[in-house]
Order: structure tokens, then sequence, then C-alpha cells
């Protein structure tokens, strides 16, 4: 799944002119901890991402982030995301909301570390999973 998802990255990034493509490793604090794959494309003033957590869910996020505050060349920036959780091997997905953090550093020309903090929040059919995500990866312009 998890070249899937690269693959999907690259392909995407090729028919979006003037995105950002990002991949990152997620760590999911909700109840017993879960790693996971995040590959996003931020194009035309939104974020669009897919999140895979183990055999646990998918989740499909667009959303907007908000730049705070610039130092040096570290960025800081707020966001939210509307979110559909696709819950495997239950009958119980559905809809929820993401408000996080995220912190930029500018590696070379075209590549960012991005590193991100989010909170998920969910409707009572995937309120199990509300909880804390942590994020941590690249991302490349085009």
């Amino acid at each position: 799944m998890k070249k899937l998802l690269i693959a999907t990255a690259v392909a995407l990034s090729f028919a979006a002119s003037a995105a950002d493509v990002s991949v990152s490793g997620v760590r999911d604090f909700n109840g017993a901890d879960t790693h996971g794959l995040r590959v996003g494309i931020a194009a035309a003033g939104l974020n669009f991402s897919v999140t895979q957590i183990e055999d646990k869910y998918n989740r499909y996020a667009v959303g907007k982030d908000f730049e705070l505050a610039t130092v040096g060349p570290v960025k800081f920036s707020a966001g939210a995301a509307g979110v559909f959780q696709d819950t495997r091997g239950a009958n119980d997905s559905g809809y929820g909301l993401t408000a996080g953090v995220k912190t930029t550093v500018n590696l070379a020309k075209s590549v960012d570390f991005v590193v991100g903090a989010e909170r998920f929040i969910g409707q009572d059919r995937v309120k199990a999973y509300n909880g804390n995500v942590v994020t941590a990866g690249l991302a490349v312009k085009f």
C-alpha cells in the first residue's frame, strides 16, 4: 500500500502544476501507538491528503493552512481540514475535522522538511479514533 501511495503522489505531481507534493511518516497516538504514511498535494491554496494508518483506517482530507510567522528559514503555520475516515474492517466510517500546527524548514531550492501535529475530532461513528497525530516528512515544489 505504501508503494501505491508514493506512486499516486508522483503521478499527481506530474498532473498538477505549481504544486507541493509531500510524503510523510505518521504516528497516531490514539490508543495503541500506530504508524502510517501520508501523501499530500498543496495546490490552488488547498491541501489534499491521504493518510493510511496500518490496517486501521484511511483518512482523506481537504483543508487549508494559514501562515503564522517566519523566522529565518523556518515557517510556522496553522491549518484545518475536513476529513472522511474509511475505517477498515468495520462499518463505522465517518466524517471529522482536524486542526493543527506545522513547521517547515527549507532544505534546498524546492525541498522542505515538514513537521506537524494535529488533533482529529470525528462524528459519533468515528469518535473512537479522536486523538493526536504527529507527522514528519519532505515536501517537493513543482
